[in-house]
């Protein structure tokens, strides 16, 4: 996701989800309709993930454990890196390339992961490494991200939330999330900077 140009945010999930944080029996509960009943599984099970990225993307968070990698142009001004898509659980690689392309990855003793703010942030001990980097994308975080692996990890307001999501369609269309759905997720939004 590339926001605002270039070097503003760009992140992309290389590792997905292993499952969501509401199942086809969560909606179908929640919507009345009987479990051994099969005739709308196939229209409801796609808006599970539909609702669960939405929601992700709202809220600016990681539901279940995911990886991501965040792309930096140039190193930052306040030798920092934020790191979209809290809550952050790792850092599992930093490297840089130089203006000719070569790649190094940056030893985890010259930053701090800080996982206490939301979002995390990578700090240098002293300062980024010196000189120039290829013209895009010079610096590539990799992290991962997530309440957890399984979904009674993911808080219970946000799995309702994507639970009324996929009921609001079901009964609506494929349409504008509702107000409610939305009032839930503002709780714990992350707004990027």
């Amino acid at each position: 996701m590339v926001i605002n140009g270039r070097d503003a945010l760009k992140f992309k999930i290389t590792v997905p989800p292993a499952q969501e944080p509401v199942t086809l029996d969560d909606v179908k509960t929640a919507l009345g309709i009987e479990l051994t009943d099969t005739i709308y599984d196939d229209q409801i099970s796609p808006w599970i993930p539909a609702a669960r990225e939405w929601c992700e993307g709202y809220q600016n968070r990681a539901y279940i454990t995911q990886t991501i990698e965040l792309a930096k142009d140039y190193w930052p001004y306040r030798d920092e890196i934020r790191l979209p898509r809290p809550p952050l659980q790792s850092v599992t690689a930093m490297a840089y390339m130089d203006s000719t392309g070569t790649a190094t990855t940056a030893s985890a003793s010259t930053y701090f992961v800080d996982n206490f703010s939301e979002p995390g942030f990578l700090v240098a001990y002293s300062a980024w490494p010196a000189g120039a980097l290829r013209p895009a994308n010079g610096v590539i975080v990799e992290y991962v991200a997530g309440y957890g692996d399984d979904p009674v990890d993911v808080p219970s307001l946000i799995r309702q939330a994507i639970t009324v999501l996929c009921m609001h369609w079901f009964n609506n269309g494929f349409c504008e999330p509702p107000d409610a759905v939305k009032s839930m997720l503002d709780l714990n939004r992350i707004i990027p900077i």
